[in-house]
């Protein structure tokens, strides 16, 4: 059985029951039927028909049900979009969808008073760009550049000639919706050991143009993939800690009713949040869904 994150705020409509089905115990003798409102990977939080809430250990289960909920599970991995967040060797976090490979010079120099790379303003280049040039500097030139003062007194010296740097790597998609190289060198050996076989492949594909292309669009899927999979890794980590808490008796799920505040169209929502006590339920509960007013709430059992 797969680990995800802990789903406990998914929020659902309290009058609908279409998603309703019948789970039953991994002995065949117990079975109940209902919504599958929020899960961990430990937990079942399901809702009758009456509207009671109930929450099941996953392990209690029937085989059948389990897969259902870790394929419920992978759809919920799935949806949280393509956002990529690269840690580089130096810490620094890069924002950016890497989408294939590149390799080309990267042209540095003064002109009238101002720092260009690539014939492009330095200081109107995304701010995480600008951090990395400098490391890009210290890796050719094996002078130290710390920050982007630095690098205009080391440009300054050029007097005006450009220095050019060969750069291979992949090309990511910044904030600003253009594409930069992003050296290897700069990223993390496990990143590397992940992208350096299709960069392989890249290269031998010399000027045919669709392989280079299908190696490139390979690249994107599996850095989409890696991405997912650290996420994971994040998401089971903090899984754990909310898990001993719950095991613990730190905190409880709580159901809580939302209305909609007046003047506000909306149906009324019923909302689990884990918290301590009910006081902290409402704050969750209002924070997630700041145009609802807080109802009526109540604990969750645990079925053992």
């Amino acid at each position: 059985m797969k680990t995800y994150a802990l789903w406990l705020t998914l929020v659902v409509v309290a009058t609908t029951n279409a998603a309703a089905k019948e789970w039953s115990d991994s002995t065949g003798t117990y079975s109940i039927t209902g919504d599958m409102i929020a899960f961990s990977d430990s937990t079942v939080v399901l809702k009758k028909a009456n509207s009671d809430l109930v929450a099941v250990p996953l392990e209690k289960l029937s085989k059948q049900d389990q897969e259902y909920v870790d394929k419920e599970a992978a759809k919920l991995v799935q949806s949280t979009g393509s956002k990529q967040v690269w840690t580089l060797k130096s810490g620094l976090k890069m924002p950016g969808r890497i989408v294939g490979f590149d390799k080309h010079p990267v042209v540095i120099q003064r002109r009238l008073g101002r720092v260009y790379v690539n014939d492009r303003r330095f200081d109107k280049m995304p701010g995480v760009y600008r951090a990395i040039i400098p490391k890009i500097v210290e890796h050719f030139t094996g002078e130290e550049i710390a920050g982007e003062k630095e690098l205009e007194q080391w440009v300054r010296k050029l007097k005006g000639k450009p220095r050019i740097f060969e750069c291979a790597g992949v090309m990511i998609e910044l904030e600003d919706g253009d594409l930069y190289c992003a050296p290897f060198f700069l990223f993390t050996d496990e990143v590397v050991s992940v992208l350096k076989p299709g960069w392989e492949r890249w290269l031998a594909a010399k000027e045919d143009y669709e392989a280079k292309e299908q190696e490139s669009f390979l690249a994107h899927a599996q850095a989409e993939a890696y991405q997912r999979q650290q996420m994971r890794a994040q998401q089971i980590q903090q899984l754990q800690l909310n898990l001993q808490a719950y095991d613990a008796g730190a905190f409880d799920l709580w159901e809580v009713r939302m209305e909609p505040s007046p003047g506000v169209y909306g149906m009324p929502l019923s909302v689990v949040v884990p918290a301590r006590n009910n006081i902290q339920a409402a704050q969750i509960a209002k924070h997630q869904n700041p145009n609802y007013v807080v109802g009526p709430m109540r604990v969750v059992p645990r079925r053992n």
